[in-house]
């Protein structure tokens, strides 16, 4: 019955989910041609820059004399607009140096504004290619000089973002308001990566994506210049970047904190090589590409739409709220079913909150070394600690990052030891569980995790339902399972959270030596929230929970008598098979009853 209601439930939810499905609302059109944009003379002033200019480590020297002359030539190109500078003091990958923004926006109509932002710093010196944004910056202030907008136009140049950090795009975001400000376009490497393929990048930081009518603005303008963008629409795309949200483009700042942004560049997110060739044509297209989209945005009055929430599956958006019911629909029985097998079991003598104490002992590790990880940021000794990802070629190792690691690792591992005893002990008066109560320890924190996530990130919620399904299965004393299919069981519910964290490491070209301690400038810096860092602590554990029990153990020999006999009862070897038959039995009954 049990199982019929729930093949019923999924199906409804599947049936609404289909006719919840929207059309992906088309993109701005400018009807004014982007000759304004100087192409010429951004080759000029690119040029001159890298030459003036050729180490720009953010707060260094070199980045301070860049910041005057961008003051000074945004002044020269808008006359009539206001410069403001803001400066931070801030972690980069460098050390704590103090940053500046500069701003000159261009006054307009009274409401929303456009805002163009382009990072001038770089972490190696030279990065001619990397600095193309700011002189494409530049140029497009030129043409709006010489040009009518309607909207007020802000241009920002910001530092401490090359290569990640993004500490200039997290002070502006602080500053920016979604109800004032329309739309936020980042320019990134205009000239380099000759051969391929332009980026738009809507991906956020944390929450909802940049709308889909303003990324499709940006391809459409990108179109009207002989370049086709990289798609970024696709299912696997959307759950990695959606469910693990770690981006190094400024837009991921912005979107953030909820105002609508995306990232034009050559090249991704990561920045170019410091000895990237510049290709005069490819500055010149992206340049009056983001002339049109600047034209197509300040041409409209309707808006461009809420932030992307949903998914787009076949061409059309799913929304976030039709994805909740479809995950309900398959979680709701699975909690149904699991609550009547729990029933039974408990009912037939089964302790299962040692399973449970069990399972969180498992979890305090994480959550332990996560918490100093956080601690060790806080006082300066796990450092750039701040709230956005860094790419690979910013996290650098060294044997203090090393000794970190290595005493994090220690930590968690003392304290698994340690509190997964003790905690099961406390509640049951049990040293160690059953596999059948740890098959419900899992499963009951796999499914607090799932809920919990289903709320907070339905994508994330995607990545770990294998687990909520494999992991206690892997566990239970099913007489059916060999220990092969145990270990197949385990590995599947690991692949997709692996596979999604090694495409977010490959995409911001993370090595994986240096994973851990990325990882760890993630927890101490803030982009792993407490919430995040609690929820990737039970599901940790309950892995670590699912290979401590799978792990075969060495039996301890059994010292003999003099007359060569063993010295333990011949009736307690019995006793454990038929202990161990009688738990199959429960299950079995237990699953007998939950599926009726």
């Amino acid at each position: 019955m049990a199982l019929r209601v729930g093949i019923g439930a999924l199906l409804l939810a599947v049936l609404i989910a289909a006719f919840s499905l929207q059309r992906l609302p088309g993109p701005l059109q400018a009807d004014v041609a982007a000759d304004a944009f100087d192409a010429p003379a951004a080759i000029r002033l690119l040029d001159d820059l890298a030459t003036r200019y050729p180490d720009r480590r953010a707060g260094s020297p070199g980045d301070q004399a860049i910041a005057n002359r961008v003051r000074e030539e945004l002044r020269r190109a808008l006359p009539a607009a206001s410069i403001s500078s803001q400066e931070f003091r801030s972690d980069t990958a460098g050390g704590e140096r103090t940053l500046e923004n500069v701003a000159a926006a261009l006054p307009g109509q009274p409401g929303p504004e456009i805002v163009v932002i382009a990072h001038r710093d770089a972490l190696e010196r030279g990065a001619k290619a990397e600095l193309s944004g700011t002189a494409g910056l530049i140029a497009l202030a030129r043409a709006a000089g010489n040009g009518r907008f309607r909207h007020t136009i802000r241009f920002v140049s910001t530092s401490g973002a090359s290569g990640g950090g993004l500490s200039g795009a997290t002070r502006l975001a602080r500053d920016l308001d979604g109800g004032r400000t329309a739309a936020v376009l980042v320019l990134g490497d205009l000239a380099g990566s000759p051969g391929q393929a332009p980026y738009v990048v809507p991906w956020s930081n944390g929450g909802p994506a940049a709308p889909v009518r303003l990324e499709r603005t940006v391809v459409e303008a990108l179109r009207q210049e002989g370049l086709h963008a990289r798609a970024e629409t696709g299912l696997w795309t959307q759950l990695v970047r959606r469910g693990l949200p770690a981006t190094v483009g400024e837009q991921g700042e912005i979107n953030q904190a909820g105002v609508p942004s995306v990232l034009l560049s050559a090249g991704g997110t990561t920045p170019p090589a410091a000895t990237a060739t510049v290709d005069q044509s490819r500055l010149s297209a992206y340049g009056r590409a983001a002339l049109r989209t600047l034209y197509a945005l300040d041409g409209t009055s309707g808006g461009i739409g809420p932030q992307q929430s949903g998914i787009i599956v076949v061409g059309q958006e799913l929304p976030a709220w039709a994805l909740r019911v479809l995950l309900l629909a398959l979680v709701v029985p699975l909690l149904a079913g699991a609550a009547i097998v729990g029933i039974t079991l408990a009912r037939d003598g089964h302790p299962l909150t040692a399973g449970i104490a069990w399972t969180a002992g498992c979890a305090v590790g994480p959550l332990v070394a996560g918490l100093l990880a956080i601690g060790l940021g806080r006082i300066g000794l796990v450092w750039p600690a701040v709230p956005a990802p860094f790419a690979g070629a910013a996290v650098r190792t060294g044997t203090g990052a090393g000794l970190v690691v290595v005493l994090l690792t220690a930590i968690l591992i003392a304290t698994v030891v340690v509190a997964r005893p003790t905690l099961t002990r406390n509640a049951t008066g049990l040293g160690r569980p059953t596999r059948v109560t740890v098959a419900a320890g899992v499963f009951t924190t796999l499914m607090l995790v799932e809920l919990a996530l289903l709320v907070v990130d339905p994508m994330a919620a995607i990545l770990v339902l294998p687990a909520l399904l494999a992991w206690p299965a892997a566990i239970a004393p099913l007489p059916m399972l060999e220990p092969i299919h145990r270990l197949g069981l385990t590995l599947l519910g690991t692949l997709l959270p692996v596979a999604a964290g090694l495409t977010v490491t490959a995409s911001l070209d993370v090595p994986w030596t240096q994973v851990p301690w990325w990882l760890v400038l993630m927890i101490a810096g803030g982009q792993i929230t407490p919430v995040g860092l609690l929820l990737m602590s039970l599901l940790l554990g309950s892995f670590i929970a699912t290979a401590l029990t799978l792990a075969p153990r060495r039996r301890r020999r059994v010292p003999s008598d003099r007359s060569g006999g063993s010295r333990r009862p011949p009736s307690d070897r019995e006793a454990r098979r038929r202990a161990a038959r009688e738990a199959r039995d429960d299950l079995a009954d237990a699953y007998a009853e939950g599926a009726a």
